[in-house]
């Protein structure tokens, strides 16, 4: 008689048996196949929410330490900068090996002027980079900044007594106030912040950058390779990787691998237990037909055979409806998440039903053995 054959029809016959069976292997893929699909979804998203989430690498001049003396008098020391950056710097840092990584180049120029009577630090900055440069920035008013247009810090708003729809004088020129900063507790609080053209205009230093902020996507975080590159593109320049933020970016999606793996672990282990627990059962209840097969000739390989397959077909059913249940939970659940609906995540599928055949088919070995060293005299007199 063919094992295959006999395996499915035992099955047939005990259509509860093998139900209960499966639904260990079944919830455990299910879980798993959702758990990896969403933390991929979940890594990626929040992966992206962190590029866009400021800069990690800084570009400034670089400088030397010159020590001031007359004779035996010590004077202090000061920093003289080897070399000044300027706008066309930005076309260096974007032609290095690894632009395709680099998501933001944004240049910086600050200086200190006078505002409505008031010493205040301007910042100039591409108004059109604003949002995704400083996307944490609320504003009243509008942070859409024009031409003679300037955003207050919620310090320099209030030094100068100023909102939305007034106007700040410096240099001869008068600024409208497009909005108001909320406090965010950095030092543009107390900054006047305006288009890059119009500062560097109103310093009379056309051209001329105080430091980049560079956003690379870190994804693979290659980002001591992109700070070598832009040394290297730069080298009047010291660049320098915010290394808290990379760092806390690693860590932040490392957390949600770990959860997902940790979760999945414990509900696959809880299925192979399943698994284990009721193939045994199964062995026990099923000891007269072991020893009848055993009696009529059927060897110990037979009977480790004949329990494999029904368990082997039944991890295969199992692992394949709980993939796919699993595939559709997280396309379903994602946008509870915050995260779009996308198409079906194979790589998952494809191991958990690897995992789960692995689980029931290891998981039906002790008792399988147990089933096959039975001799057919003790099977009887245990009846």
């Amino acid at each position: 008689m063919n094992i295959r054959k006999l395996a499915w029809k035992n099955l047939l016959r005990r259509k509860s048996r093998a139900l209960f069976t499966g639904l260990g292997i079944f919830l455990g893929i299910g879980t798993f196949v959702a758990l990896a699909s969403l933390t991929g979804q979940m890594r990626q998203a929040v992966q992206d929410k962190l590029d866009r989430f400021g800069a990690n690498i800084l570009v400034v001049p670089r400088t030397d330490e010159l020590s001031l003396g007359f004779g035996d008098i010590s004077l202090g020391g000061t920093q003289v900068a080897r070399a000044k950056l300027t706008m066309e710097d930005e076309k260096a840092i974007r032609s290095i090996p690894l632009k395709e990584r680099l998501r933001l180049v944004v240049p910086f120029f600050l200086t200190a002027a006078d505002a409505s009577g008031k010493d205040i630090v301007w910042m100039g900055m591409p108004a059109q980079e604003i949002p995704s440069a400083r996307p944490w920035w609320k504003a009243s008013g509008s942070m859409k900044l024009g031409k003679g247009e300037v955003l207050l810090g919620s310090e320099a708003a209030a030094r100068l007594d100023m909102g939305p729809g007034g106007t700040v004088t410096s240099g001869g020129r008068t600024f409208r106030v497009a909005g108001a900063l909320a406090p965010t507790g950095e030092k543009e609080d107390g900054m006047v912040i305006s288009g890059i053209d119009d500062v560097q205009a109103l310093a009379r230093k056309p051209g001329a950058v105080t430091f980049y902020e560079v956003a690379a996507l870190c994804k693979d975080c290659p980002v001591e390779d992109i700070v070598t590159q832009i040394g290297g593109a730069l080298p009047g320049a010291r660049v320098s990787a915010i290394r808290q933020v990379v760092e806390s970016r690693k860590a932040a999606v490392d957390q949600f691998r770990r959860l997902g793996l940790g979760v999945s672990a414990i509900v696959l282990a809880i299925g192979g237990l399943m698994v284990f627990v009721t193939v045994m059962g199964s062995v026990q209840e099923r000891t007269r037909e072991i020893g009848v097969l055993r009696a009529v000739g059927f060897r110990r390989k037979a009977i480790l055979s004949l329990l494999l397959w029904e368990t082997g077909w039944i991890s295969l059913i199992s692992s394949v409806t709980g993939a796919s249940i699993g595939i559709a939970a997280a396309i379903l659940v994602a946008p509870l998440f915050g995260m779009a609906r996308t198409g079906a995540a194979l790589p998952p599928a494809i191991l958990g039903v690897a995992i789960g055949m692995a689980l029931g088919l290891l998981g039906a070995v002790p008792p399988a053995r147990k089933a096959a060293a039975l001799s057919p005299t003790a099977a009887i007199r245990s009846l």
